[in-house]
């Protein structure tokens, strides 16, 4: 069986990185600054060597002394003195047929110079060779020594040991590596901090688990039905999923670091940003869409590093809560149809046992009617399976809080209503109004009514809901059309606001009449003729 093989930690390759660049940091380091030394002290000691062989060349007891019997005898002591003053490892002067006059080992005076470099300072001219001799490899320096007519008569050599060089050399190189590797732990203890740091700015997670989470994030974002915006401490965008560019429209083009409020000016995340505070379920219109929004600040370590916020379309929340409220509402109309004829069923009784059967007969024929007549209405007048839903449900409710709710007998609404959703919408959020209206009424009326009108004629689909309410609060004036404009409390007043902009979509009107005695909107949509 294969094992698997274990995964480098990011740890680990910081730490190994570093180490890596700081070895080839240092030994690059280290050659180049060797190299740049050794041909220093080269250059450095070859001058040395020719700068005393041309001191001593110079010196007059020893260009005197070629004159004695016995040079070396003058020349040995001079050299040896000058020898050890400059720490040259030896001084020798010869004669131009290279016989020494002096030599640190006294054996090796009188003898033939070795090495074969003398060819440049016999010749006139101060040399520096390496070359090998006696005591080894050397560095020397060569200058011609003149007599008073200015004739060479001998040379001065003057040598360093290449071996004695390299000492010194190797204690400098050995003292700037140790320095080196001084400089490698204090780097590796930065490398191990630095990489502690990282692994806690990202929460301790690797690369490849920091790739996964990403991918994953990027598929929920993208598959979730609700609008994701998330910025930064500057209002920049830095997520935008799809559903949000649905909502807003902006499907071509990528938002991403852009400002939000030239996105979208009333998302308030810059509220959360500054105040840290969480906004649950609030209602929002974004575009020609009523949204609930929630909004909530993006903390590390208890510090706000930007928001978020997710929105999803209200109509939608509307429809899941109508399809679970359906069931609940058919179950009420049941009951209270089921009631209400129990009630007759009993009247009826009570009259056939009274032997009242003309009465019966009467109430029969008076049940009868009412069903056929709003049967026959809606057969004839509004054929619109939906519109009819709605308009059913409204009067099953409108009769349970004890008002009257009626369609006007000029109302005509075809198989297939023109712009069928938004008129559900102006139907259902008018109704609501004008019924709320009527219930917190402070002063009671004699009766109670909500009448609508609804009929398609000259191209034209019109809407009249109208009531017998307090009306609206004058000190709302043209506000009631928008976003919040409404004196019910806070979260409240985007039913009007959203269905103004869907009729300002079609082109349309809308205008709301208020009195004391009541209030009435009328809505005209255009028909087109593709629409009929």
């Amino acid at each position: 069986m294969k094992l698997k093989q274990k995964r480098m930690t990011l740890r680990s390759k910081i730490n190994g990185l570093i180490l890596l660049n700081f070895l080839l940091v240092l030994v690059f380091f280290i050659v180049s600054l060797s190299w740049i030394m050794v041909h220093r002290e080269y250059d450095e000691t070859g001058s040395n060597a020719l700068s005393t062989a041309k001191m001593v060349a110079g010196l007059p007891e020893i260009v005197n002394a070629f004159k004695e019997p016995n040079p070396s005898s003058t020349i040995q002591p001079v050299a040896e003195n000058i020898r050890k003053k400059t720490g040259a490892q030896f001084i020798v002067v010869s004669n131009m047929h290279l016989i020494r006059y002096s030599h640190p080992d006294v054996t090796l005076i009188g003898k033939h110079m070795v090495g074969d470099d003398d060819k440049q300072v016999l010749s006139g001219k101060g040399s520096i060779t390496q070359a090998v001799g006696t005591l080894g490899l050397s560095i020397r320096g060569k200058y011609p020594i003149f007599d008073e007519q200015h004739h060479q008569i001998g040379i001065v050599s003057v040598g360093f040991l290449m071996e004695n060089i390299w000492k010194k050399l190797t204690s400098l190189i050995l003292e700037m590596t140790a320095m080196g590797f001084i400089a490698l732990i204090i780097g590796l203890i930065g490398a191990f901090i630095l990489s502690g740091h990282v692994k806690r700015q990202i929460f301790n997670l690797e690369p490849h688990e920091i790739a996964l989470l990403t991918q994953q994030q990027a598929a929920i974002l993208e598959s979730i039905r609700e609008g994701i915006i998330a910025v930064d401490t500057a209002g920049k965008i830095t997520i935008f999923n799809r559903e949000a560019k649905n909502m807003l429209g902006e499907e071509r083009w990528d938002p991403i670091g852009k400002s939000i409020t030239s996105i979208l000016p009333s998302s308030r995340l810059s509220e959360v940003i500054n105040d840290g505070a969480v906004h649950l379920d609030q209602p929002m219109i974004i575009g020609n869409s009523l949204v609930i929004v929630n909004r909530i600040p993006v903390k590390i370590d208890g510090k706000v590093i930007g928001a978020v916020a997710s929105f999803r379309d209200k109509l939608q929340l509307d429809q899941l809560d109508r399809r679970l409220a359906d069931i609940g509402q058919y179950v009420d109309t049941l009951r209270s149809q089921r009631h209400e004829f129990m009630n007759k069923l009993h009247l009826i009784s009570g009259l056939i046992q009274m032997k009242e059967y003309d009465l019966v007969k009467g109430v029969i024929e008076d049940v009868h009617s009412e069903q056929q007549n709003v049967l026959n209405f809606f057969l004839t007048r509004v054929r619109d399976p939906a519109i009819v839903g709605v308009l059913i449900g409204k009067m099953h409710r409108a009769k349970e809080l004890g008002i009257q709710l009626t369609i006007t007998d000029d109302s005509k609404v075809s198989e297939l209503c023109p712009h069928r959703e938004i008129v559900i919408t102006i139907l259902g959020n008018a109704i609501e109004n004008a019924m709320e209206a009527i219930k917190t009424m402070k002063q009671s009326r004699p009766s109670t009514y909500i009448s609508i009108q609804i009929k398609e004629e000259n191209h034209q689909l019109s809407i009249t809901v109208s009531d017998t309410g307090p009306g609206i609060d004058p000190d709302l004036g043209d506000d009631i059309f928008t976003d919040g404009g409404t004196t019910k409390g806070e979260g409240r007043g985007f039913g009007l606001a959203l269905v103004s902009r869907l009729v300002s979509r079609l082109h349309g009107s809308m205008v709301m009449n208020s009195s004391s005695e009541g209030a009435a909107l009328l809505v005209h949509l255009p028909i087109l003729e593709v629409q009929k």
